[in-house]
């Protein structure tokens, strides 16, 4: 079964006529597949699928979409020459007096020259009537020229035409779900602890924090400060004590005995031995530096 019932095909010189027959045809009931975005000058693979799920593909054949030296004109043929390749699809309406090329010139247009917003055309009409005879609609001429404010000759005309899309009463719109609160969030039960039959249940497990041993004073500092201060005093007393040690006699004054008793005779020089030294060598107050 065809999805749509007109799939139009016009160049995007051809937009706004384009847009005019759509209106009216959905107005009419008509499913009309129209790209009134489209942008591409190539056919893809959605525009063929399109012109497949229709059941009439209707071109609009005008000064702009017969030129083929646009590249827009390719993809009007394109789809034309797809929709002309099965048996009853393809429809023509002439937007002017332009014809197109062969073999599309050979074949039947409705002519829309001077239709507009409040205007219409006896194309138009024709074209109605064929779309109508291929969906299985009938006497929609009769309906395009009811007025709007007609309401009891369109009340007749729906019950003559019972089955027809115009006569089918608008569905109902759906009301708008009020919305969902989310239920409360509920804190987690804790589980509730099973008995084991037969057995001994297990005392409870007693936490216990580790005990931090108390410090104790420190009392190396002190002792290392001592020792350090003993060795200090110790080494004072070892450098008085050596010091204030006699050293050899006063070679001036001391006499020749005191030096033999320290030096053995013909050790020492012999001027040392005399009775009494020069007097570079007399001997003179002996200063104690010891205190």
């Amino acid at each position: 079964m065809a999805r749509y019932d007109v799939f139009l095909v016009n160049a995007l010189a051809d937009r706004e006529k384009a847009d005019l027959i759509v209106r009216r045809l959905r107005a009419l009931k008509f499913k009309v597949r129209h790209d009134k975005k489209r942008a591409h000058t190539t056919p893809t693979s959605k525009d063929y699928r399109d012109a497949d799920n229709s059941q009439s593909v209707l071109v609009l054949w005008s000064k702009d979409s017969c030129d083929t030296s646009q590249s827009d004109s390719d993809w009007v043929h394109a789809i034309a020459h797809h929709a002309r390749s099965k048996d009853g699809v393809l429809l023509q309406v002439g937007l002017d007096k332009t014809v197109p090329d062969e073999p599309f010139s050979e074949d039947k247009r409705y002519a829309l020259t001077g239709m507009g917003p409040r205007k219409l055309v006896n194309g138009y009409y024709d074209l109605v009537d064929e779309l109508g005879r291929r969906d299985g609609r009938k006497d929609l001429r009769d309906w395009i020229d009811l007025k709007a404010s007609d309401k009891v000759g369109k009340d007749a005309w729906k019950t003559n035409h019972p089955t027809d899309p115009l006569s089918q009463a608008p569905k109902p719109k759906a009301a708008a779900k009020p919305p969902v609160e989310a239920p409360p969030i509920e804190a987690a039960a804790a589980p509730t602890p099973t008995k084991l039959e037969g057995r001994t249940p297990a005392p409870p497990l007693e936490m216990s924090p580790p005990t931090v041993p108390e410090q104790t004073e420190d009392v190396l500092g002190p002792i290392m400060l001592a020792a350090v201060g003993v060795i200090i005093v110790g080494m004072l007393i070892m450098s008085a004590a050596m010091s204030t040690k006699p050293g050899l006699p006063a070679i001036a004054g001391a006499g020749s005995t005191a030096l033999v008793a320290q030096c053995p005779e013909g050790q020492m020089p012999a001027y040392l031995l005399e009775e009494k030294a020069p007097a570079v060598l007399e001997p003179g107050p002996i200063i104690d530096d010891t205190e």
